[in-house]
């Protein structure tokens, strides 16, 4: 029996001494945990809607394990944030065990309540490590956004739409025939994935120099801030006419505008002034027989066309940029593209073409950057004046300049103004339009393109 017990405690002792020290757990003075943030901090989140997933990386320093007694977050219960261990949710946790020189991935999402409130709202709170007698904290900070959500929506007719909260939209809204849409400045319109404003009727939209009005994704995490093609975008439907948007930001969609809308007349289904589309997955402009008139426009960042009108129509262009260096996209076609024919699903259009292009900038990575398609059985007008162009075409006429790199400041953020050796410089023709896309005056030998270049003195 002595023998036994003997043995025993020697395989006891064996067993102890064969532990891993990152296994031993540690219940004496510890270095206390890592973390990847002190900090977590999500990005404006629109009330009953909810986050994205942070993570937050716990790090233990000591050589042996650690028991961390308790993950909690401070507030219990009652808070908007929802922590993840090991795939489970909950507020708080005990007893994890945490081997030396090793990292625990801790989840984190919030829900935020709606509180009824016109500006974004701090949510505050923090989750608490209690180890060996240490407590540590790492905040959660959110900034809440009520809103005017629509879902699966028909509007009401003749609504308008003020700059009180942001409106939400799921699943698609439609502006139906004989109806009209009114969005004043200030407004931001957020779009979830696969949703699209639809226009049967008409769209106006009254931005300002100084309070535009914005056309963007509903994720405003820094992931998605400038993610293309995270909703579908404005489609005009057939009938649609009389649409007006000034000083709008159009981001982030498959196709900023669509119009579907040919008709036998020369009117222009939308005209567009002092507006950005910007950031598409397919194109900034789309039309099949329509008829657009542009001005101030800046159209940049779109994987397909920057402008694609197809099937004819009347199309006027002036001092408009049109920047397509986006490296991110893999583009084999001229992205600035115009034909008098149209043939898809069966259907197909051919009907008069006419367009003028003045004043403005058409470039990008691409060593041709324009397209026409004419079929020789329509009659066709193009006018192309006082503009850079990235061509290979015969377009060295009417003070053209092809080829010449306009020099934006930045494009790389976004920035499309000129820079101040740019040669777009004091190289436009005559032009009534007085103001450039920022609200700047043209002085009397206008800068290319939708701005003028500003001097500091």
């Amino acid at each position: 029996m002595k023998n036994i017990v003997q043995g025993l405690l020697v395989a006891f002792v064996v067993f102890i001494s064969c532990t891993p020290e990152d296994e031993k757990i540690d219940s004496g003075n510890i270095q206390p945990l890592t973390f990847s943030t002190d900090t977590v901090v999500f990005d404006t989140i629109f009330t009953a809607v909810g986050s994205v997933t942070k993570r937050l990386v716990v790090g233990n320093p000591n050589k042996n394990a650690v028991r961390i007694s308790t993950i909690n977050l401070a507030t219990g219960s009652s808070s908007p944030y929802t922590i993840f261990v090991d795939g489970v949710p909950n507020d708080q946790f005990q007893d994890e065990i945490l081997l030396g020189n090793d990292s625990l991935l801790v989840l984190i999402q919030v829900m935020i309540d709606p509180q009824e409130e016109d500006l974004p709202f701090l949510v505050k709170d923090s989750i608490v490590f209690n180890t060996n007698n240490i407590s540590q904290h790492v905040k959660l900070i959110s900034y809440g956004q009520d809103a005017n959500f629509l879902n699966d929506s028909i509007l009401a007719c003749n609504e308008v739409w003020d700059s009180n909260k942001p409106y939400v939209i799921s699943n698609s809204v439609l502006i139906d025939t004989l109806c009209t849409l009114t969005v004043k400045k200030g407004v931001s319109v957020f779009s979830d994935n696969n949703s699209f404003v639809f226009v049967k009727g008409r769209l106006i939209v009254e931005g300002e120099a100084d309070s535009p009005v914005l056309f963007s994704n509903s994720r405003l995490d820094e992931d998605f801030i400038n993610a293309p093609g995270q909703w579908g975008g404005i489609i005009f439907l057939p009938g649609s006419k009389g649409n007006d948007i000034n000083f709008a930001s159009i981001r982030n969609a498959a196709v900023g505008l669509n119009l579907d809308t040919f008709d036998n007349d020369t009117v222009p289904e939308i005209i567009v002034n002092n507006t950005i589309i910007e950031n598409m997955s397919a194109s900034g402009i789309l039309t099949i027989g329509a008829d657009v008139y542009a001005t101030n426009v800046l159209i940049d960042n779109c994987a397909e066309f920057m402008t694609g009108n197809f099937g004819g129509g009347y199309h006027t262009y002036i001092h408009c940029t049109f920047a397509n260096s986006e490296t991110d996209f893999f583009r084999q076609n001229p992205s600035f593209a115009f034909t008098d024919n149209f043939s898809q699903n069966n259907r197909t259009l051919v009907s008069d073409l006419y367009v003028n292009l003045d004043n403005s900038i058409v470039w990008g990575n691409l060593e041709e950057e324009l397209i026409f398609d004419l079929t020789g059985e329509t009659n066709s007008v193009l006018i192309i004046t006082n503009s850079i162009l990235k061509t290979n075409l015969e377009l060295d006429i009417n003070n053209n300049l092809l080829n010449e790199n306009p020099k934006f400041l930045d494009p790389a953020n976004f920035n499309y103004r000129l820079d101040t050796l740019s040669p777009a410089k004091d190289a436009g023709g005559p032009s009534s339009l007085l103001l450039d896309l920022d609200g700047n005056p043209r002085d009397a030998d206008p800068d290319l393109g939708a701005y003028e270049r500003i001097e500091n003195d």
